[in-house]
């Protein structure tokens, strides 16, 4: 049940408006550039047993939800409910080196047909791609909107040796929440450990 609740998924977007100059009004000579605005938030890194990753500051850690192996965050100011958008990070252990990383896929693939309903499961976006700190990582994403509400959930899988750690956005329309996933993924370092 657990399992299935990660699977959930959704984004929301944003809509823009637009301006035009009246066709009266001459367009002006020079364009201004605006002023650049400090997109980068703060974060801090967060350091447990199987390794560390930055989180955004605004995002707190879910001390009831958590252990060593796994952490939970949610963003600051939500109230903990079974809709409440979150991302984990969790660590697990598995039978396949780092060179088997193919094979891992494989299993993550098999695991997913076994748990997920057939039409979600075949519209799975999945990628592969390697992180800034140079570790092999598996990207599924899979949007459940027959859900009341939509969630969309993506995992990504990073590749250690006979292990990997599990970083899942579960959204049920808070935005910017994959943007902050990337930030994990792309920061993690992997620490050597026995559990």
């Amino acid at each position: 049940m657990k399992i299935m609740l990660f699977f959930c998924m959704m984004f929301s977007f944003l809509l823009q408006g637009c301006t035009s100059v009246k066709p009266e009004e001459e367009p002006p000579t020079e364009v201004v550039a605006p002023e650049e605005q400090n997109t980068t938030k703060s974060t801090f890194q967060e350091e447990k047993i199987f390794g560390t990753y930055n989180i955004p500051d605004d995002w707190i850690f879910l001390d009831n939800y958590s252990s060593e192996e796994s952490a939970y965050y949610t963003k600051k100011g939500e109230d903990i409910t079974n809709q409440t958008s979150y991302i984990s990070v969790e660590y697990r252990q598995n039978q396949y080196t780092k060179e088997e990383y193919d094979t891992l896929v494989s299993a993550i693939l098999y695991q997913l047909k076994l748990e997920l309903k057939e039409e979600l499961y075949h519209q799975l976006i999945t990628e592969s791609f390697t992180s800034k700190n140079g570790f092999s990582v598996f990207r599924v994403e899979v949007n459940d909107k027959q859900n009341e509400p939509p969630v969309k959930t993506t995992q990504y899988y990073i590749a250690g040796e006979k292990a990997h750690v599990l970083v899942q956005v579960t959204n049920f329309g808070q935005e910017n929440m994959e943007e902050i996933a990337q930030n994990i993924v792309e920061s993690f370092v992997w620490r050597e450990i026995t559990i």
